[in-house]
């Protein structure tokens, strides 16, 4: 069984190190056969993508791709979403209020955070990227004396003013629905959640509402869940998906294509898009 999929991926369009373009060379060059660039709350990846695949002789496939942060019982659960292109204009609809919302909380942290010694003149605002508390992380880390990003998190961002500062997801169900409706592929992102092996209701009850796969190879997912989660995969008739979630060298989440899935669930997914 080849496993040459990473679908999983994030660029600077949302909180990525690397550039669409050098993801997509680097990829290849790692024998990644197919690639998904995942950006939160973000289509613009994927247009731009679609750019550079006209121009160029990459021999990757793309399969367009996001990740959402939702709510669900207080639970806060990220799904990873497929799509067809011609769905793009309908997604942003749905997506475009999301962003905002993320965008509005950053200003929030970043209004907090220069009191403590922090210039942010230079921290730009692109309105085509998403924003979250990465981007934060990764300014004040390169114009820092701050070790690692994660020692920017520790002491700048996990604690901060939660109660005020707090994610405001939208429900997981509400934007399930929506997406059913561009017949997208959605799948629940990294349930690490599942340690706590009760919680496979939530998955359960996800499904009914048009859940078609769960990523089982990640880096935050341990080998003895791995195992329990691809074995629920097959009981219930889904995809096993997963990838590295690539977010750049500066990160704990930089090993590209280490976490690959099988061919088969990405030529799935893109039979199901009718992407051929």
């Amino acid at each position: 069984m080849e496993r040459q999929a990473d679908l999983h991926t994030h660029s600077t369009f949302s909180d990525g190190e690397m550039s669409v373009g050098l993801l997509l060379q680097k990829a290849q060059s790692l024998g990644i056969k197919y690639i998904s660039v995942t950006d939160h709350e973000n289509t613009r990846q994927n247009e731009y993508i679609q750019e550079i695949l006209r121009y160029t002789n990459f021999e990757i496939k793309v399969i367009p791709g996001i990740e959402i942060s939702t709510d669900y019982q207080s639970h806060e659960i990220h799904i990873v979403v497929y799509y067809h292109p011609e769905e793009t204009k309908e997604i942003n609809a749905i997506l475009e209020p999301l962003r905002e919302k993320k965008l509005n909380r950053v200003k929030r942290i970043i209004k907090e955070i220069e009191p403590l010694g922090f210039n942010f003149k230079k921290f730009s605002l692109d309105n085509s990227r998403t924003f979250n508390r990465m981007c934060i992380a990764r300014y004040m880390y390169y114009n820092s004396n701050l070790k690692t990003i994660e020692e920017v998190f520790k002491k700048y961002l996990d604690n901060n003013n939660k109660e005020k500062n707090k994610s405001e997801y939208p429900n997981t169900k509400e934007i399930l629905s929506k997406l059913s409706k561009l017949n997208c592929f959605v799948g629940i992102a990294h349930p690490d959640f599942l340690k706590d092996w009760d919680k496979i209701k939530i998955i359960q009850e996800l499904i009914k509402e048009g859940i078609k796969g769960i990523e089982y190879h990640h880096p935050i997912i341990p080998d003895y869940l791995e195992t329990k989660v691809l074995n629920f995969i097959q009981e219930n008739g889904l995809i096993p998906l997963g990838g590295s979630d690539f977010h750049g060298y500066d990160t704990k989440r930089r090993e590209l294509g280490k976490y690959n899935i099988p061919n088969s669930s990405a030529e799935y997914i893109m039979k199901y898009l009718k992407l051929f």
